[in-house]
């Protein structure tokens, strides 16, 4: 299976250090241009985690069609959405909610910066779930608490 990334999940990844962990769980991480111009405006951690490690990553140019534009959702959004519905057996990495309802409208799969963490530890790319997902909220990532709460419970199932 491939991934689709957008910003969001990258540049948190990024910030929690994660972001290397990403291609253990799929067979290969996209990552649209108009998102890596997206990051590349801003000189932190993400920014320079994409200069120095470009490779293993596939940079995609997407032309996105008419009824993506019309859910008035950012451009890297749009990509990641395009991307994902031109390659066969993807997932598209998006948080925004209109973003995700737009790709749940168009039948994708999707999954948010939570749901990787999670799939990282189910994988046992990771120990342990709770220290990232605490690093997450502390690096400034928006998630309500009940969402949190219940990640948190996820995480400390272990198999």
């Amino acid at each position: 299976m491939k991934v689709v990334v957008n910003a969001s999940p990258v540049i948190f990844l990024a910030k929690i250090e994660l972001m290397d962990k990403l291609p253990g769980l799929y067979d290969e991480v996209i990552i649209p241009a108009g998102v890596i111009n997206e990051i590349q405006k801003y000189h932190d951690k993400a920014s320079r985690w994409l200069h120095h490690n470009h490779t293993g990553y596939e940079v995609a140019t997407v032309d996105v069609p008419a009824h993506i534009h019309a859910w008035d959702i950012g451009k890297g959004e749009a990509e990641v959405i395009a991307a994902a519905q031109m390659t066969k057996d993807s997932i598209a990495a998006l948080d925004d909610k209109a973003a995700r309802n737009c790709a749940a409208a168009l039948n994708l799969n999707v999954i948010g910066t939570i749901g990787l963490i999670l799939r990282m530890q189910q994988a046992k790319l990771i120990d342990d779930a709770t220290g990232p997902l605490t690093s997450l909220r502390d690096q400034g990532y928006r998630i309500n608490n009940t969402l949190y709460q219940h990640a948190l419970k996820i995480a400390s199932t272990k198999d």
